[in-house]
């Protein structure tokens, strides 16, 4: 075990910790790659940063008698929930509510409230520890709103959001992607043999 395979989760820049952009965008093919120009900056997230959540389902098959032999997966998500702290920046409402939702002019941010669920997306949640990079890839994502929005003079204006992964075509729902920083040493090389720090 090394003390360098021990990550935090700081976003890379304070507004573009959540990238987003058209279903079949290109991610970047290395994770010290730059993000293309396709890809839009989601604004400030709240300080509780990004939680993924796998759930999964499993039914146990019993033989006469109680033994269990088989094992069914009936169920299998992957989310991740998060909240935009920028209620008036026009990128982050034309994501949760639609772009043809938002109309911006040189007075007002409006938006109208609809019942049908926003066109998919591809997201990226870009964060490092250091000069360690760590990426989570969501291929294709319905991003949806997932709980009140609270007008308080206590408080800012936040809406929380939960983007649920569908599968592409190999079942791959998401990616975890993690750096090495430079002069550092990780637990496993390419073929999986420990690394020579402990």
């Amino acid at each position: 075990m090394a003390l360098n395979d021990i990550l935090i989760g700081a976003p890379v820049t304070a507004t573009g910790g959540v990238m987003h952009a058209p279903v079949g965008t290109a991610f970047p093919a290395k994770i010290s790659e730059a993000f293309s120009k396709g890809w839009i900056k989601g604004g400030y997230v709240g300080e509780d940063g990004v939680t993924r959540t796998i759930d999964a389902s499993d039914d146990k098959i019993k033989a006469w008698g109680g033994d269990i032999v088989r094992i069914l997966r009936s169920e299998h998500s992957v989310s991740y929930t998060f909240q935009f702290l920028e209620s008036r920046n026009a990128e982050t409402l034309k994501i949760l509510f639609g772009e043809g939702n938002v109309h911006v002019t040189a007075d007002e941010v409006t938006v109208d409230l609809k019942s049908e669920m926003v066109p998919r997306r591809s997201f990226a949640f870009d964060m490092r520890d250091g000069d360690a990079k760590v990426r989570e890839e969501v291929p294709d994502g319905q991003i949806s709103l997932s709980g009140d929005v609270q007008f308080v003079h206590s408080d800012i204006i936040r809406y929380e959001v939960t983007i649920e992964a569908f599968p592409d075509e190999n079942g791959v729902k998401a990616r975890s992607r993690m750096g090495v920083a430079k002069g550092t040493g990780s637990t496993a090389g390419p073929s999986g043999d420990a690394g020579a720090e402990s």
